[in-house]
């Protein structure tokens, strides 16, 4: 043999080993670079979430999950039993927190901090959690893909993982550390574990007899992958309880497999071995973490193990009716209808017998599967519907899985067809196409499920590219198929590799919008209106009294304490308090407040929080509270953002709609409407909107409010489904006064317009009530946040909208915002300071002071009560204008950040004399001691100094509509007549009514005539 012989054959063999390397280690490299490029999308925005120091979390359920995974680590292995530190003042028990997720990061907190993690540490780990856990989603996708497609189909079932921009990368994301990414970690892994489990039942067919001789040699791969089965089976549901639908799923895929086996001449024993193993396996380990006996699909409850059982006795049934059948000779025919009929039999038993359990499976079916979301689910973001209103399921389905979502179907409909034609009854396919059948429908269902099913769309991918690779000879990267590779194999691969391009790999025009990359989605992420609320939330931790000593009680709450849940109503120690607010604010007061919300984002207290929330009158909202706990279980602080009051915007950036919904007998047509312009859409406010307790709060701090001569117009006409639709009448005219905004004069003219007209109602727009609205007693503004509600700039074109249509109907907007436009504003419930005066008999007296807070911004609140006959009058104020330094913290109350810059005044009307405006005034001074209660002394008051304001000095007056101190709903000044929109001697000098410019940089503006003092207006950079 030649030498150039010799040296072919060793390139020849080079070759060789090299092709034989790829083939066997090419998805190696392969994995690690998808996994790399998972990671690094997820983990883009880091530095968003972190602030001086300061961890945040996107969403609400991650800040809790913070508590629990500090809980944890302090008191390791160990969860929280109870917390009494939400929903005041029962107290909770969630299973879904606290579970084995929390455990899994506390456990990593514990090595990376090496065993004494600081705060920090914790929070951090917590941080990234998501992006690891959503990046080893792709572990057990790469073998359920490879076991449906082979290896190649594994690899791309990992790409189209790695490039889905959906709601399964969202959740991934850094920052968004709830339990949601890790479960389809644990269902995949749980589903690989099953598909193993039937496969191995099917080539070594194990029966129960085997068992019973105690020959476990004969079936130890299939009981041993049968326990794994039901082990994995149990570790997703201790991630997550309500995960019971994985249950029914096994359940389902049994029942139709056995029957389908049995009348296809196969028995049944050998996947029901797989059944009664695995599922009994989970019912026993589920009995480990049982809270309660009771029936609860949230709860780690008797439902789940019950369940489990359930099948596993369901499938050892089924096995001996199977032998029964053969044993009478009964036509195998009949055997799915004995099947199904005992069923139904077994549903109408549970339906008699025990009807919470019936219920209780019949409402989670359909709220996880049954394509309706309840109103209540309607109100959380997350829980919507999938397809909305007439939204096309394109512009639903490219956005989240570009053109894989409908691959997957052409998959799965492969994978049917074949179980037909080419008689593959594979267990593990049916039990594939069952599972992504019932993830389906919990997608389209709720559209936070589409975290679950962007793991079927890429395993299904995963069979049809294998499928594909099959039909054309390519099905394996093997030494043969590379050296003989043809030119319609390659174009097979390129054709399927080109379906990944649209959506995934490069935007496409959706309906109105444009999809975004996998990478675009990562880079977008940030913490949100958390960073809003922290610094009025740090202002409460170090401002208020500590839980337990409200009122100097002396008590004290444990913030990590262990507690037991005793009848589920915990009893709080005197000196405790909650704090109301909407049910989506509940973690963050929880965790980074460190006090005791009502209403939290389990959604418990909802309805309590909407009733009191869109309560009417003071005396209503009260009510709510007084009936929530015993006599010294109070609430005390109110808190309101900006989104609780606002009408006009998408759900989610606005939140008045969402009480309504909880509220007892009400609904959002109660409160407001709409009046549609030519291009956009107009919030018309109803009296009950200006009424409720929350809009009387943040709008006016309490103060009383006179309706102006400003009227809301439209017509109604008929809209495109057929019912009555609100249009301002100047998109049905081109005359030029058809204005939707109208300005009179007087009142008197106002309501006899409306009175006419038919079709229009005084104010209804901004901060203009259409009736007077009275002062509260008991509520006072202790804290305004520095951040202000026009930094968003959805909500400052809304502003901007607004105060263009009052503009242009002459009205003047300086006072348009009575108050600051905080993002988040707290209230204080107190006793309120009683006064007893004396003035003229018959007359109207109206209290008012001139409060100013450590933002900057100045209001005026102002009160009305009138003499009897004897020119006696009584109120009850709620804010102080002395002794603010000896009731702070240490005493058990507030260190109010807003505070009186001078006594009360109290005013007679104005009425006209010889020489100008003659009124009878007098002052007195409020404590803090007899606002608190604390000093139940009454404050005494004499209204008899008579003083005149100079005709000259009135020539701002306009009539029966000045708007003096007797007119607390129009005052701006404390010597002002503010009818027509004048400041009076308090004005600031700068009278501009209009909105800074859309690309303002921070400025001190003068949007806020009602009150004397300048507001921090500024638009996000």
């Amino acid at each position: 043999m030649s030498q150039g012989t010799e040296q072919v054959e060793e390139s020849s063999n080079l070759a060789d080993s090299v092709l034989d390397q790829i083939e066997d280690w090419y998805h190696i490299p392969a994995l690690a670079l998808l996994l790399g490029f998972m990671l690094w999308v997820r983990l883009q925005s880091y530095d968003r979430f972190t602030r001086n120091g300061e961890v945040f979390f996107a969403g609400n359920d991650a800040w809790y999950h913070l508590r629990q995974v500090q809980y944890t680590v302090n008191n390791w292995p160990a969860t929280m039993p109870f917390d009494p530190w939400t929903y005041y003042p029962q107290g909770t028990s969630v299973g879904q927190f606290g579970t084995l997720y929390d455990q899994l990061v506390a456990t990593a907190a514990l090595i990376v901090g090496l065993g004494d993690p600081s705060q920090q540490t914790v929070a951090l780990t917590l941080l990234v959690a998501p992006a690891v856990f959503g990046t080893l989603v792709a572990v057990p996708t790469y073998f359920v893909g490879k076991r449906l497609g082979g290896r190649l189909g594994g690899v791309f079932g990992v790409l189209v993982l790695a490039l889905i921009p959906g709601e399964f990368l969202r959740r991934g994301l850094v920052g968004f550390a709830d339990h949601n990414v890790v479960e389809p970690f644990f269902q995949t892994l749980a589903v690989l574990a099953m598909m193993v489990a039937v496969s191995i039942a099917e080539r070594e067919r194990p029966v129960f007899e085997l068992l019973a001789d105690r020959d476990f040699a004969a079936v130890r791969r299939p009981l041993g992958y049968s326990v794994l089965a039901g082990v994995a089976t149990a570790l997703y549901l201790w991630t997550w309880p309500p995960g019971i639908l994985l249950i029914g799923i096994f359940g389902v895929f049994f029942m139709l497999k056995l029957t389908a086996d049995y009348v296809r001449g196969i028995s049944p024993d050998h996947l029901a071995f797989v059944a009664s193993v695995s599922m009994g396996v989970t019912g026993l380990l589920l009995l480990v973490p049982l809270g309660t006996i009771s029936f609860s699909a949230t709860k780690f409850s008797i439902l789940q193990p019950l369940m489990a059982f359930a099948v596993s006795i369901g499938a050892g049934f089924m096995t001996w009716l199977a032998r029964e059948w053969d044993d009478r000779d009964v036509s195998p025919m009949l055997y799915p209808v004995a099947i199904f009929g005992i069923l139904g039999i077994g549903t109408l038993l549970v339906y008699v017998a025990l009807p919470n359990l019936f219920n209780l499976i019949q409402t989670n079916l359909v709220r996880f599967v049954g394509f309706n979301a309840g109103a209540a689910q309607r109100t959380i973001g997350e829980a919507q519907p999938f397809l909305q209103g007439s939204q096309s399921l394109s512009s639903a389905v490219i956005p989240q899985y570009g053109l894989m979502f409908f691959t997957a179907i052409l998959g799965a409909l492969v994978m049917v067809w074949r179980a037909v034609s080419a008689d593959e009854h594979e267990a593990e396919k049916l039990l594939v196409l069952v599972w992504a059948a019932f993830i389906t429908a919990a997608a389209f269902t709720q559209v936070r499920f589409n975290y679950y099913l962007a793991v079927p769309v890429a395993v299904l991918n995963a069979y049809l590219l294998g499928w594909i690779l099959g039909a054309v000879g390519f099905d394996s990267a093997t030494r043969d198929t590379i050296r003989n590779v043809e030119m319609y194999q390659v174009l097979a691969v390129v054709f399927v590799v080109m379906l990944v391009i649209p959506g995934l790999v490069m935007p496409v025009q959706v309906g109105n919008g444009q999809t975004a990359t996998a990478a675009q989605t990562g880079n977008s992420t940030a913490p949100g209106a958390v960073t809003q609320w922290d610094g009025t939330l740090e202002w409460m931790q170090t401002n208020t009294p500590q839980e337990g000593n409200y009122g100097g009680a002396g008590n004290s709450m444990e913030y990590y304490g262990t507690y037991t849940e005793g009848d589920g109503d915990y009893d709080y120690p005197e000196g405790s308090y909650g704090v109301m607010s909407w049910w989506d604010y509940g973690h963050w007061i929880t965790v980074e407040g460190e006090r005791i919300p009502n209403a939290n984002p389990f959604q418990e207290g909802a309805t309590t929080a909407a009733n009191y929330l869109l309560a009417q009158n003071e005396s209503e909202a009260n009510e709510v509270l007084n009936n929530l706990g015993d006599e010294n279980e109070q609430t005390k602080y109110v808190m309101v953002d900006w989104k609780m009051v606002e009408t006009n915007g998408q759900p989610g950036n606005v939140k008045f709609f969402a009480p309504t919904v909880f509220k007892d007998d009400a609904s959002a047509g109660d409160y407001y409407d709409s009046i549609y312009t030519r291009q956009s859409r107009i919030a018309q406010h109803k009296q009950p909107y200006y009424d409720s307790q929350m809009v009387r709060l943040y709008r006016y701090h309490g103060s009383a409010v006179e309706p102006r001569p400003i009227v809301l117009d439209w017509k109604t006409t008929q809209g495109q489904d057929g019912q009555p639709l609100k249009v301002a009448p100047s998109a049905l005219s081109q005359n030029a006064n058809d204005t939707v905004v109208k300005r009179f004069d007087t009142m008197q003219e106002a309501r006899k317009y409306v009175r006419e007209d038919g079709s229009a109602q005084i104010g209804g727009i901004g901060p203009y009530p259409s009736e007077r609205i009275p002062a509260m007693e008991h509520y006072r503004v202790v804290k305004e946040s520095q951040s202000q509600s026009t930094q968003v700039p959805s909500h400052y074109q809304v502003l901007s909208q607004r105060v263009g249509l009052l503009q242009q109907a002459g009205v003047s907007t300086q006072d348009y915002f009575r108050t600051s436009p905080s993002w988040v504003k707290t209230f204080e419930r107190v006793e309120g300071a009683t006064v007893e005066g004396t003035g003229p008999a018959n007359t109207n007296i109206t209290a008012s002071v001139r409060m100013q807070t450590d933002t900057g911004s100045a209001f005026t609140y102002t009160q009305m009560a009138q003499t009897d006959e004897n020119g006696e009058f009584t109120m009850t104020l709620p804010y102080s204008t002395t002794g603010y330094d000896q009731w702070g913290t240490d005493e058990g109350y507030t260190n109010v950040s807003v505070r009186a810059t001078g006594p009360y005044e109290f005013r007679t009307p104005q009425t006209a004399g010889e020489d100008g405006f003659e009124f009878t005034n007098g002052t007195a001074q409020v404590s803090e001691a007899q606002v608190l209660g604390e000093d139940d002394s009454p404050v005494t008051v004499s209204v008899d100094q008579q003083q005149t304001i100079p005709v000259e000095g009135a020539n701002n007056s306009t009539g029966n509509n000045s708007a003096g101190p007797s007119d607390p709903g129009n005052q701006t000044g404390d010597n002002s007549s503010a009818g027509n929109g004048s400041v009076g001697n308090n004005s600031t000098g700068n009278e501009s009514n209009s909105l800074p410019g859309p690309a303002s940089p921070l400025t001190r503006g003068s949007l806020v005539g009602a009150y004397a003092a300048t507001l921090v207006i500024a638009r996000r950079d």
